[in-house]
């Protein structure tokens, strides 16, 4: 996620509740998010669609308990990098399919998790796509026994922001409450009624014939 430091949209009340049902059961539907929170169907559709557009929601897993399944080994590896591209370095890691966490920490160390099928994988991994990177040390290396928790945050932080884009012209959306357009299940939004405008001068055609053919199914 890219993030701005400036003209980000925070998430009002909202937009709180619907995470907060969200975050209980990622497979409520629309409707049922509607009844928990008193909204309508469609600010609930608007709401979610808004906020993975912006980067708020990565995306929607199911969360499998460690213990129940059978991946081999998973450690948490403290790298330490004497090199000055330590952001880059973090993200090459976060490529790899072994790698399933990476976390950038003071001191110039990055943390990460990886899943191997074996200790001696592990070991291999490590020493072939890790160590041969220039300046960088293996600082720790905990095998985990057993998971007692992992699951996401249970209280929402007060400070989450939206890097929401105009659909226009790519610009910052500032507005709590942006301009848009709706054609079916899609959502567009935009920073200023003039984008609005000119999106629909190009794309109102095409918008109204999807719509209408959603309404005859």
């Amino acid at each position: 996620m890219r993030w701005c430091l400036a003209l980000l949209v925070k998430p009002d009340a909202i937009d709180t509740k619907i995470l907060e049902v969200l975050m209980e059961d990622g497979r409520a539907s629309f409707r049922q998010i509607a009844q928990k929170t008193s909204l309508t169907t469609p600010t609930v559709s608007s709401r979610i669609a808004r906020m993975t557009k912006a980067g708020l929601i990565k995306k929607f897993i199911p969360i499998l308990s460690g213990d129940s399944v059978n991946r081999g080994v998973t450690a948490l590896v403290t790298l330490k990098s004497g090199s000055a591209s330590v952001q880059r370095l973090a993200e090459d890691l976060a490529k790899m399919r072994e790698v399933e966490a990476v976390y950038m920490t003071t001191g110039q160390s990055i943390t990460m998790k990886v899943t191997l099928s074996d200790v001696q994988s592990l070991q291999s991994f490590l020493t072939e796509n890790v160590l041969k990177k220039r300046g960088v040390e293996v600082t720790s290396n905990q095998i985990i026994t057993s998971t007692v928790k992992e699951e996401p945050p249970s209280l929402l932080p007060g400070t989450m922001v939206m890097n929401l884009k105009c659909d226009y012209c790519g610009g910052d959306v500032t507005s709590s409450r942006p301009y848009t357009i709706s054609a079916g299940p899609s959502h567009y939004y935009f920073c200023c009624k003039t984008c609005r405008k000119e999106y629909l001068a190009e794309h109102g055609k095409r918008l109204a014939k999807i719509t209408r053919k959603l309404q005859a199914l």
